[in-house]
Formats: structure tokens, C-alpha cells, sequence
């Protein structure tokens, strides 16, 4: 498009009476980026500063996901309940006590010029989407404020790391057993065990699929300096997770304990507000707040008073009648903009440890590698430090002021490893004293007890990535993206010939019992304990842990009842198939059959999406995670209940979203791939593309400098062209 026609586009859409609100900085802004799309519908947004690409960011953004957008910062807002009714009410409760909208507002205020800038410019592109688009209607923000942004992160760490405080209070919130079911998979690969003597990175985040925490691709170009290619969740202001030109990282949940409990004394009858502190008192602050809550006869204001101590507010009540508080570390910073930008720029292993030494991401390990062939491991958290005697896994005295928290940990004395004599690091949500099973790794003596609450965890994820990466040898982009995919499940592959003896003792304890479950096991005889799509074994096996192990989360410990007996661990096997008979007509059912790819728009609650069997599926050969495969994937259960719902095929929710790996030679080759697809729009043929890749565990090509950009690009354009 020409120069002057694009001018007069740009005017109209800020003439009055034609779009209000529009400021003329967004139309400076809109000049000074070019968006490339590339055949999946990546969005390569070039700017000529480090502002116009967050500006074209957002505006990318919107264009793709304009909907999980709002209905993230409407979360973030606290006024979920607005939209969705009493069912979101808690969470806008716990929102509104730990001030998210408040203290976001006000802090704003007083950030740093590069925070304003990133937040200004950012809710500037989504305002310009919404100028440029009269035809998109937003369901509740009409205008995007710069202080969203902040209340935007902090959210995200509010509804992470809630959890951490161990407390079951007055706003549980309505979170759905996929939600918790947020892991991940990241490998770093040293030049020793690759071909081409170049480092190797694998980026395997599992997350929600639907609604708040699913990812979005971005390719960003500034003039002032970055090029970095990855991804993050809608609505964030900048990637989080990818590589530039010279390194790349990924991050991982972990359970460094950063929040606590407080239980508060309020014994001052003639102060209500005062609280036991030490040999005193302190005066807790006390407020009003106004939720809007939709109901079947309209918009409802319901009034609420909220009270905090310097502990944090109050979160529900003790067995004894005391209220309790709760803090959590990090919060006020959300996923920080000073922390996150200078990610953006690093060109080697200091600068990254330079980066993360602002602990402004409260939590998560970094898996990181470089060009220079450096390989990294960190168990990031902002980690506060304690007075050891006190057992932090329960709530505490907030009248003993021993029980104040001193300060932060800094990065130095938290566990890490760099460039182990093994030749690979892997975080797989489990211990940071067991990251390659090798004497480089961190040793939990040295570390206080608190700091990791996951420090004795070993998940069969771990288990299986050090196995595979202990075989690994001349390496190449190819077999890490093979592995990527790979299917072998640790469980029965460990389980299974303990199993069989098991099952032989079985036959002079319980020879009717043996004589049922013996046909079923044997049908896993010669299995490779890998999933394809046409395995029978796979079907029987997956079913059968779920009945010994459960559906939940992290779903590693054997159900009690079967400790206790171990004969029945035969008896669930029985049961297994007979389930399979129920919902398929036969036990020996192929497992892409029954494991399935499917989407559906703008849902928002995971009991809502509206999966059926009568619409196009594809088949999916990921597993849970807890079995111990890389490829995890979580699923809707199989269900029937008559004249309400049958649903017999079991669809994807949770796991391998945003997917990467990365050469780092001199020129970075990397391979990607997003779930779905990149558009929200079911329209867009970029909806469900991508899904035939994962179905076929297959990944696309990255285009990353921007000569391949430019000669690949299927269109490209500026914000506001129609």
C-alpha cells in the first residue's frame, strides 16, 4: 500500500465522529511497523524502536486473540463475575484482597520510564486494533489503560502461585483439575554430545489449552537493537520464552516456597483493627470494595470488606477462630518489564544471570543455552529468607515477630548448575538437586530446607529426560525434535516385569482373579511401551494407571487401597477393560482412536467447551504425564450419562503447547510449533493448521533472520491497513 493512501487511512480512523479516543501517539506508532505473516500465520512484527514493536505487538495480538485477551485482563481487573457470574466471584475476591487493580493503578504512577513506555505502548496497539475494527465488540474493555498491564501480571502471579500458600481459605476460586495440571519439559544439550559441536535447546511448556495461560507466537524485530523469536500468554506486553541471536532459554514451573500464612491475633477489644505484634500492636488497614456480579435478573453490586496486616490480607479463618493472612513474594513486581527487557538483549551466560538476578519472576526453573556453547540450569524464585526454626509448610504465629520475613535470596545462593560434566541439564518439574543425577548437581545439604518445597520430587518425566539424554550423542536438530515427540512411557516400562511376577504370586492366592486379569496382560507382551496411534496397549495401559493411580495431579502415588492389597493392582486391570468395553465396545481399542485433537472458540470455562464426536477430530498419540513420557498430554475423560452428554473419545485440553527447539551455531536454526494454531478465529485458516503438525508430530521451520522473513512472508502490512 502506498505511503499517502496509508496516510489517509490513518487519518480517518482518528477524525472525530469517526473513532473516538484514538490518540494521535498511536498514529506515530502505527507508521513505524511492518507485520509479516508468514504461511502459519506468524506474526513477524518489525519496529523501528523497541516501542513500535510492542506496539505492533499487541496489535498482532489482537488481530489473532483479541478475545482470550479481554477475558485476561478482565481477570485481571477482578470483575470476572461481570461476565460470568457467581461462578468467577472468588477469584474476583481473592483479586480485590490482594489489591491487584488498586496497586497496579497506583504503582503505575510511579515506574520506571521503560515499564511506562512498554505499558503505554502496548495497551496503544490494543486501543488501535479496537479503533481500526469497529466490528470487534468488546464484551466489558471499551479503553485499555497503561496500568492494566501491571494488573495483568500480577494476576498471572496471583492465579500461578496462590497455591504456595498451602491454604485452603475464604476465596478458593473455582480452578478446574486441568489448571493444576501446568508442568513442563526443557533440555539444554552441551556441544559435547551434539554432531556439529553446537548447544541444543528444547522449549516444551504444558499449558492450558483454553482460557487463562495459553500461549501465543511472536516474532519481534526492533531497531534499537533485539530480534527475538518465542512466545508468551495473551495479553503479555513481551515474549518470555525463545531465543534470539545469540542464546536461547525456557522456563518451567517449580515449588520454591514464596508465600506463607499468618495466623493474627486481634485481642484489643476497644481497637478492632489492632493485632498482636511482639510486645504490641499494630493497626491493620481496613476497606470497602464494590463487585459487580452478573445474575439472571441483571448486574448485581454486592459490597465487601476486605482487611490486611503487614503480613498480607486476610484470606480466611484458622481452625481456631483467628483470621489468617497471606503473603506472596514477587507479587508486587508481577512478571517483570525491567527483568523481561533485559532478557531480550542477552548475549551470553552473565548476561542472562545479570537478567535473572532481579528476581522480578517470582518463581520457575531457566534452562538456558548459548552460542558459546554454555548450558545453564537455575531454580529461580523470589525466596524469602526465614528463621529456620519454624516449620514454613504451615501457618505461623504473626505475633511472633520471628516470623517476619528478612528479606529476599539472592540469585548466588540459589541452586544452579552451569555446564555439567554430563552434557545436559533438564527440568522436568521436579528436584533441583536432581537435574542430571550426576555430582555437578546442586547438593541439598547446602541449601535451607524451606527454600525448595520440591526438593525430594522425582516425577517419571525426570526419569525418563535423563535416560534419554544420558543416550543421546551426536546430536542433531532432527533427533531433538524427534525426542521432542517421544512417546515411551517409564511407568509400564519399569512396572511391567515387576508386574508379572507379581501376577504369577497372584495365581496361588487368587486363582479366579489371575484367570481374569491374566489375557489382559498378556497383551502387553512384546509392547514397547511406546504410544502410536494404532496401539491397543497403549489404551489398556493408560487406562489401567489412571484406576491405580487416579486422574489427578501429579498423580505419581499409588491409591491407598492398593497399597494395602496389592492383588487388586490386578483387579483395577479388570476394571480398566471393562471401562474401554463400556465406552468403545471392545477393550482393544487404537489409541488414536480414542486420544483426540479438536478446538473450540472463546471459552473461557474448561466444564464449557463443547467437544463432541460428531465433529472433525484428529488423532493424538501425547500421554499424561505422569505415566513418565516427554510427549505429555492431558485429556477430557470418557463419559455417558444417558439424555445429558456422551462423550466416548477423550480430547485434548492441557499439555505440549508452544513447542520449540533451537540450534545455537553461528547461524540459529530453530523448529516450532503451536497446538492449534495461531488465530482464536474459527474462521481463520490458521485456527487449527498447526493441530495436523502436532497430530503428526511434526514441527515448521522457524524463520528468524529477516531476509527469509521477508522472502517467505505470505503478506505483510502495517496496523490499521484494512
Amino acid at each position: 500500500m502506498s505511503d499517502s493512501r496509508y496516510s489517509l487511512i490513518l487519518l480517518l480512523v482518528t477524525l472525530p465522529g469517526i473513532v473516538l479516543g484514538q490518540d494521535v501517539d498511536a498514529t506515530r506508532l502505527a507508521r513505524g511497523v511492518t507485520i509479516y505473516r508468514d504461511a502459519w500465520g506468524v506474526p513477524h512484527v518489525d519496529g523501528e524502536t523497541d516501542e513500535h514493536a510492542i506496539f505492533g505487538f499487541a496489535y498482532a495480538q489482537a488481530e489473532d486473540v483479541f478475545w482470550q485477551i479481554e477475558e485476561s485482563y478482565i481477570k485481571a481487573l477482578g470483575r470476572s463475575a461481570e461476565i460470568h457470574g457467581d461462578k468467577e466471584l472468588e477469584g474476583d475476591l481473592l483479586n480485590r484482597a490482594f489489591e491487584i487493580p488498586a496497586a497496579s493503578r497506583a504503582d503505575f504512577e510511579n515506574s520506571g520510564p521503560d515499564v511506562r513506555s512498554v505499558a503505554e505502548a502496548f495497551v496503544a496497539g490494543l486501543n488501535f486494533y479496537l479503533d481500526t475494527h469497529p466490528e470487534v465488540k468488546p464484551r466489558l474493555i471499551r479503553r485499555f489503560e497503561p496500568w492494566h498491564v501491571l494488573a495483568f501480571t500480577r494476576a498471572l502471579v496471583l492465579d500461578f502461585c496462590f497455591r504456595y500458600t498451602r491454604f485452603r481459605g475464604a476465596f478458593q476460586g473455582v480452578e478446574h483439575e486441568a489448571v493444576r495440571r501446568r508442568g513442563s519439559n526443557a533440555w539444554a544439550v552441551a556441544p559435547a554430545r551434539t554432531r556439529d559441536g553446537h548447544a541444543l535447546l528444547l522449549i516444551n511448556p504444558h499449558q492450558p489449552w483454553y482460557g487463562h495461560g495459553q500461549f501465543y507466537e511472536i516474532h519481534m524485530r526492533s531497531g534499537e537493537g533485539w530480534n527475538f523469536t518465542g512466545a508468551t500468554f495473551p495479553g503479555s506486553p513481551i515474549p518470555s520464552l525463545g531465543h534470539n541471536e545469540h542464546a536461547a532459554w525456557s522456563f518451567t514451573v517449580n515449588e520454591p516456597d514464596i508465600a506463607d500464612v499468618w495466623i493474627e491475633t486481634f485481642d484489643d477489644p476497644e481497637n478492632p483493627l489492632a493485632y498482636r505484634h511482639g510486645d504490641g500492636h499494630r493497626m491493620a488497614t481496613e476497606w470497602k470494595d464494590t463487585i459487580r456480579v452478573k445474575t439472571r435478573a441483571g448486574i448485581e453490586e454486592r459490597r465487601y470488606t476486605f482487611r490486611k496486616t503487614h503480613h498480607g490480607p486476610v484470606v480466611g479463618t484458622h481452625p481456631d477462630g483467628r483470621p489468617v493472612t497471606a503473603m506472596i513474594a514477587g507479587l508486587s513486581t508481577g512478571f517483570g518489564g525491567d527483568q523481561a527487557l533485559a532478557l531480550l538483549r542477552v548475549r551470553g551466560l552473565e548476561d542472562f544471570k545479570r537478567a535473572m538476578g532481579l528476581l522480578q519472576f517470582p518463581l520457575f526453573n531457566a534452562v538456558y543455552a548459548d552460542r558459546h556453547g554454555d548450558i545453564f540450569y537455575l531454580y529461580n524464585g523470589a525466596i524469602p529468607r526465614r528463621d529456620p526454626s519454624f516449620d514454613w509448610s504451615r501457618p505461623v504465629e504473626g505475633k511472633d515477630p520471628r516470623t517476619d520475613w528478612k528479606g529476599m535470596h539472592s540469585l548466588a545462593e540459589l541452586p544452579q548448575v552451569a555446564n555439567p560434566r554430563a552434557g545436559y541439564v533438564q527440568s522436568c518439574n521436579s528436584s533441583p538437586f536432581l537435574v542430571t543425577g550426576g555430582s555437578d548437581d546442586p547438593k541439598r545439604e547446602r541449601f535451607p530446607a524451606y527454600m525448595a518445597e520440591d526438593a525430594g520430587v522425582d516425577k517419571r518425566r525426570a526419569k525418563l529426560s535423563r535416560m534419554l539424554l544420558e543416550k543421546l550423542e551426536m546430536a542433531t536438530l532432527d533427533d531433538l525434535r524427534a525426542l521432542a515427540f517421544d512417546t515411551t512411557l517409564y511407568w509400564p516400562l519399569k512396572a511391567l516385569p515387576e508386574l508379572a511376577r507379581e501376577l504369577d504370586a497372584l495365581e496361588k492366592r487368587s486363582p479366579e482373579l489371575a484367570a481374569r486379569a491374566r489375557p489382559l496382560f498378556e497383551h502387553f507382551s512384546g509392547w514397547n511401551c511406546r504410544v502410536e496411534p494404532e496401539s491397543t496397549e497403549a489404551t489398556l495401559c493408560v487406562a489401567w494407571y489412571q484406576e491405580l493411580f487416579g486422574r489427578g495431579y501429579p498423580g505419581e502415588r499409588l491409591r491407598s487401597k492398593y497399597r494395602a492389597n496389592p492383588a487388586l493392582k490386578f483387579q483395577a486391570l479388570v476394571d480398566a477393560s471393562r471401562k474401554l468395553e463400556l465406552y468403545h465396545g471392545t477393550w482393544k481399542v487404537p489409541y488414536g482412536d480414542v486420544n483426540r485433537l479438536q478446538r473450540h472458540a472463546n471459552v473461557a470455562d474448561f466444564y464449557s467447551i463443547p467437544f463432541s464426536d460428531d465433529l472433525p477430530s484428529l488423532p493424538c498419540v501425547g500421554a499424561p504425564g505422569p505415566l513418565g513420557i516427554v510427549f505429555t498430554i492431558y485429556y477430557t475423560p470418557s463419559v455417558i450419562v444417558p439424555f445429558v452428554r456422551t462423550l466416548r473419545k477423550r480430547y485434548a485440553i492441557v499439555g505440549s503447547s508452544y513447542m520449540a527447539v533451537v540450534e545455537l551455531g553461528d547461524r540459529i536454526r530453530g523448529e516450532s510449533l503451536l497446538q492449534h494454531g495461531q488465530s482464536g478465529d474459527p474462521t481463520s485458516p490458521h485456527f487449527f493448521d498447526q493441530a495436523r503438525l502436532m497430530s503428526e508430530r511434526r514441527m515448521k521451520p522457524q524463520l528468524f533472520y529477516w531476509e527469509d522473513v521477508k522472502a517467505k512472508a505470505v503478506r505483510s502490512y502495517r496496523p490499521g491497513e484494512r
